[in-house]
């Protein structure tokens, strides 16, 4: 193998190195949706080994300060968060992560359950 067929040859392989690297880089997605008296906006940032998801729940109606109790689940291909607490200004913080876990695919929505004084309602999160 002469120089120049020496030098094309690690040029390849750097060029491979750098495409499947550039294939493992962090990815976010953005999830949305909404019912008559909740608005949910989550964010997914994934890697290779990991999966981070943060976002928040707000409420719409009226009297934001005195929601009370307010539990509820979000159910993804691959799990589920159940949550009970005090909305604060109507807004609650949705927190999860794993490691080595199998990751929401962005096609697949997340279904939201949320109950309060004695309602409930129910809406999914879609990939936006």
């Amino acid at each position: 193998m002469n120089f120049r067929q020496l030098s094309l040859v690690i040029v390849f392989s750097c060029i491979l190195i750098l495409l499947a690297s550039c294939s493992e880089e962090d990815r976010t997605l953005r999830f949305e949706g909404e019912s008559e008296n909740w608005k949910s906006q989550y964010f997914l940032t994934q890697d290779k080994d990991r999966e981070n998801g943060e976002g928040s729940i707000i409420y719409k109606g009226p009297n934001k300060d005195n929601i009370g109790e307010v539990t509820y689940k979000i159910e993804g291909s691959y799990g589920s968060i159940d949550v009970t607490s005090t909305p604060v200004d109507g807004k609650m913080g949705i927190n999860d992560a794993c490691e080595g876990c199998a990751k929401q695919d962005s096609s697949d929505p997340f279904h939201v359950t949320i109950k309060w004084d004695g309602k409930t309602e129910e809406f999914d999160l879609k990939a936006k």
